[in-house]
C-alpha cells in the first residue's frame, strides 16, 4: 500500500515508528500458500471456520482496544486506541475511534452505503466521497488508515473471503491449544510469515468471535509489539440508530484533502 493517511501527531509518531511491514493484509504482497509450507490442520479449519462465519453475518458489532508498544531503538512509545466497529453488508460501515484516552484524537469512518466520509477530529476536517459498493470496498479504504488506528482484525474481514484474507501470506501455524481471554475459553493460533509473526484467540464455546489478536514485528530500527482486544461482539443484530449517519460538527470544516497544520 503506498497511500496511509497522515493521522493526528503522525509526524512525531513516525519518528517512533520502525519501518517495517506491520499490515497484515496488503494483497499487493500477499503470496499464496504453498504446498511444502508448515499448516497445522486445525489451525487452517479454525481460521476457515472463523472467515465463514463474518462472511455470512449480515451485521456486526464489536468494540476494540488496540495497544502499540514502539521501541525505536530504545525511543519507546505506547499508543491505546479504543475503537467501535458496526458493518452491515453490503457497504455501510462506522469505525469510531479514540486514541489515548483523548475523544478529540483518532479518525471516524462512516459510509451509509451512499457517501463515505473520513473525519480527522484532531484538524477539525472531513472528506467525503462515493460509497463502495461493497465490503471489499469498504476494505480499501479502512486499510490505509494503518493498523494503529483499524486494528488486524476487521481489514481482513471487509473482504469477498475473509479466512482466506488471513491465512495469506502464511507459511506456518500452529495450534496451541486452550487459553482465557478475559475470562473467556479461547483456542489459541500462532501464525508465521516472512515479515513477522502473529496470533489469534478465537472462542470456544458458542459463536467463533475473535476476542484478540497480536503482532510482533522486528524492523531495521526497532520493534513493534500490537495487540487487539475485542467485546460486547454481536452479528446479524440491528445496528444503533443512526450508526451509519456522520453529522459534522460545528468547527469541522469539509475539504477536498485533508490539510495539516503549522
Amino acid at each position: 500500500m503506498s497511500h496511509r493517511l497522515s493521522l493526528s501527531g503522525s509526524r512525531n509518531l513516525r519518528k517512533l515508528m520502525p519501518i517495517v511491514a506491520l499490515p497484515l493484509f496488503c494483497a499487493a504482497i500477499a503470496v499464496p500458500l504453498r504446498a511444502e509450507d508448515k499448516l497445522d490442520k486445525k489451525a487452517v479449519e479454525l481460521c476457515k471456520k472463523v472467515g465463514n462465519f463474518y462472511k455470512n453475518a449480515k451485521t456486526f458489532h464489536t468494540e476494540g482496544a488496540f495497544v502499540s508498544k514502539i521501541d525505536n531503538n530504545g525511543e519507546k512509545r505506547e499508543i491505546n486506541v479504543a475503537a467501535v466497529y458496526d458493518i452491515e453488508r453490503p457497504n455501510r460501515l462506522s469505525l469510531k475511534t479514540q486514541m489515548d484516552g483523548d475523544s478529540k484524537k483518532g479518525p471516524d469512518i462512516i459510509s451509509d452505503g451512499k457517501k463515505l466520509t473520513v473525519y480527522r477530529k484532531a484538524l477539525k476536517q472531513y472528506v467525503e466521497e462515493d460509497a463502495p459498493n461493497d465490503v471489499s470496498g469498504l476494505g480499501s479504504k479502512v486499510l490505509p488508515i494503518g493498523p494503529f488506528m483499524t486494528g488486524i482484525l476487521v481489514p481482513n474481514l471487509l473482504n469477498d473471503d475473509p479466512g482466506d484474507s488471513l491465512l495469506q501470506g502464511v507459511n506456518s501455524c500452529s495450534y496451541v491449544g486452550l487459553d482465557k481471554v478475559d475470562g473467556t475459553s479461547a483456542h489459541h493460533m500462532k501464525f508465521s510469515q516472512d515479515q513477522f509473526d502473529w496470533e489469534m484467540w478465537v472462542a470456544a464455546e458458542g459463536k467463533p468471535f475473535v476476542l484478540r489478536m497480536s503482532q510482533s514485528v522486528d524492523g531495521p530500527n526497532g520493534k513493534t509489539k500490537f495487540t487487539e482486544t475485542y467485546k460486547n461482539s454481536t452479528v446479524d443484530a440491528p445496528a444503533v440508530k443512526d450508526a451509519f449517519t456522520f453529522t459534522p460538527p460545528k468547527d469541522a470544516a469539509k475539504v477536498d484533502e485533508f490539510k495539516e497544520s503549522n
